[in-house]
């Protein structure tokens, strides 16, 4: 799963948080494209609870 702009307004509207526009420049960047394999060639995916989780923390800092 990435995050897209329908994501974040979703997200906007469903759950009343305040993503500033330089968050959600830092969503995209770190969620915005699947994740590289790692050194041993693994792939990993984000959950949408793993994308919940890291945005909360983004917001509150």
């Amino acid at each position: 799963m990435i995050v897209t702009k329908k994501y974040i307004r979703d997200l906007r509207g469903k759950s009343f948080l305040d993503i500033s526009v330089e968050t959600e420049k830092r969503i995209f960047e770190r969620f915005g494209k699947e994740p590289e394999p790692d050194e041993n060639g693994h792939i990993y995916a984000y959950t949408e609870q793993d994308i919940w989780q890291q945005i909360r923390k983004m917001i509150r800092n």
